[in-house]
């Protein structure tokens, strides 16, 4: 997401609503900082699941400011952030699929229950 005043807390509240609905359930996330290249300041994404503690679910951070030169934008006047998150972990949470090699296995009985 870009635009003139794209801020982390825009971010934050994006990201908790998609987990919200995605899950059908209210959900606490939690910000740490972290480095990926593109992006500063750059941080994790955490999700709280019930007792079991904090699961770290994706990386994210604001948009550098080179990143916006380099595509011919002044930095000064625009913001914004950039995020990734793996669909496996997602269908695995979601699902309740213990082991990640179930979803590449080509088991056609095990996939046609989704």
């Amino acid at each position: 997401m870009v635009g003139k005043h794209v801020s982390v807390a825009n971010f934050k509240a994006i990201i908790e609503e998609f987990y919200r609905q995605f899950f059908e359930k209210p959900v606490s996330i939690r910000i740490r900082p972290s480095y990926f290249p593109f992006t500063e300041p750059s941080f994790e994404i955490d999700m709280r699941f019930g007792r079991s503690g904090w699961l770290e679910i994706m990386g994210a951070g604001m948009v550098h400011p080179n990143v916006f030169s380099a595509v011919g934008y002044i930095p000064g006047d625009w913001q914004g952030f950039a995020f990734g998150m793996g669909l496996d972990r997602l269908a695995m949470m979601k699902y309740h699929i213990p082991d990640i090699r179930l979803l590449y296995s080509g088991n056609l009985h095990f996939l046609s229950q989704f």
